[in-house]
């Protein structure tokens, strides 16, 4: 799914992304610290990261598994001078649920969260998409 969402983020217009730019690299690097706080305006995309849940099951080992994956992306800019395009930019970034690359699941969700770490803001887009999978 992080391959999904990459390209269609990566096919955003030039108005959208402004002068932000799309990472092909994970966000962090070999020794777990986040690339995203050293790279402003660089979008990065993280692994997915899926989990099972038993929904039911019956004793024929028949049932059903709800499977949630869930990628990450970050990006960080000025906190004291956002981008004219950071609105749009996120905007867009949340519609990324909705391609139409990833097929079969029942919920497509994005949450959207910030925070300050000193004069930077960091943008964490949450992308979770459930399917429910029979045995």
């Amino acid at each position: 799914m992080r391959e999904s969402i990459y390209n269609y983020i990566d096919n955003f217009s030039k108005s959208t992304m402004g002068t932000f730019a799309l990472a092909g690299e994970l966000p962090y690097d070999s020794s777990g610290i986040p690339l995203y706080i050293k790279n402003f305006k660089r979008i990065y995309i993280d692994m997915d990261q899926v989990k099972q849940e038993s929904v039911f099951d019956a004793l024929n080992s028949a049932g059903a598994v709800d499977e949630i994956t869930t990628v990450r992306a970050y990006f960080v800019t000025d906190a004291k001078q956002l981008p004219s395009n950071y609105e749009t930019l996120v905007s867009a970034m949340k519609d990324a649920r909705l391609t139409s690359d990833i097929a079969g699941v029942i919920r497509r969700l994005c949450q959207v969260s910030t925070r300050f770490q000193d004069d930077s803001l960091i943008t964490e887009f949450e992308f979770s998409f459930r399917k429910l999978l029979t045995n």
